[in-house]
């Protein structure tokens, strides 16, 4: 007995709605996932401590966290002029999630910088990233404590974000992958890529796809010289099992040739 043409049909349609909806609910997890790496910074806060003749090193961090998401407290930018300020330096100090402390001779000169250090030791969840200005260590409270000097050219990415990445890595690294992948010229993606390079074996499978498709479509990345030669192909060796293989694919491609990846339906059109 010959199957029914009607009810073949029927199954074929069936199999390939099937297919187009197993697809689309694939897109759109990935989409969820990228949504969810690029908002991971949007609820963590930071309080920066520093001398106000320190002023302008205060504004440099501000500037950088601002890049992640993340919101900092400046006690001489970010008070109301009527409003109760020691309050509101005790409320912000409560609330912190990452404490920078801006270390010079003007910090420990200051009356309040180094009670703001003292307070915040009270709270062991608090992340402290001690910078030296001039030198100056990490004395009292955060003598158990290294900081790292800011160098002449003033607060760098990796100052701040690298230390915030080892502690909390789901918060951290999202936004590192997010301002990477905005990088605008070779140069700036090389700086951009840099801290991350240590982190990829650390990489949520979500994390290193959201990174490939960010390295893909951004010929800034994957045409700079080190991101090609060194710093894309140590991602690769950490993470090419992890990834999409389409994605996988268009990022060997274009590691490997220097020219961007194209469906082979797209280059016969």
């Amino acid at each position: 007995m010959n199957p029914d043409p009607t009810l073949l049909r029927s199954s074929a349609v069936a199999s390939d709605l099937l297919d187009r909806a197993k697809s689309e609910w694939s897109r759109f997890a990935q989409a969820v996932g990228r949504l969810q790496v690029y908002l991971c910074c949007a609820n963590v806060t930071a309080f920066i401590s520093y001398s106000h003749l320190d002023r302008g090193y205060g504004a440099q961090a501000k500037s950088v966290l601002a890049e992640f998401d993340i919101e900092s407290f400046l006690a001489h930018e970010d008070l109301e002029v009527s409003e109760e300020w020691q309050a509101r330096i005790l409320s912000e100090l409560r609330r912190c999630d990452l404490f920078v402390p801006l270390l010079s001779l003007n910090f420990l000169a200051s009356k309040w910088a180094p009670q703001e250090a003292g307070f915040i030791i009270s709270r062991p969840d608090v992340l402290i990233t001690p910078l030296s200005i001039d030198g100056t260590t990490p004395f009292g409270f955060l003598s158990h404590l290294q900081s790292r000097r800011i160098p002449n050219e003033g607060l760098t990415r990796e100052l701040l974000i690298e230390p915030l990445a080892t502690r909390m890595p789901r918060t951290a690294l999202p936004a590192l992958i997010r301002v990477a992948g905005a990088a605008k010229s070779f140069r700036d993606a090389e700086s951009r890529m840099a801290p991350l390079v240590r982190f990829f074996p650390n990489f949520t499978p979500q994390e290193a796809q959201t990174f490939a498709e960010a390295s893909i479509a951004n010929g800034q990345i994957w045409s700079a010289a080190l991101c090609r030669t060194e710093y894309l192909p140590k991602f690769i060796h950490a993470q090419g099992t992890n990834l999409d293989p389409k994605t996988s694919r268009a990022l060997r491609y274009q590691v490997e040739h220097d020219e961007r990846y194209r469906e082979e339906g797209e280059q016969k059109a």
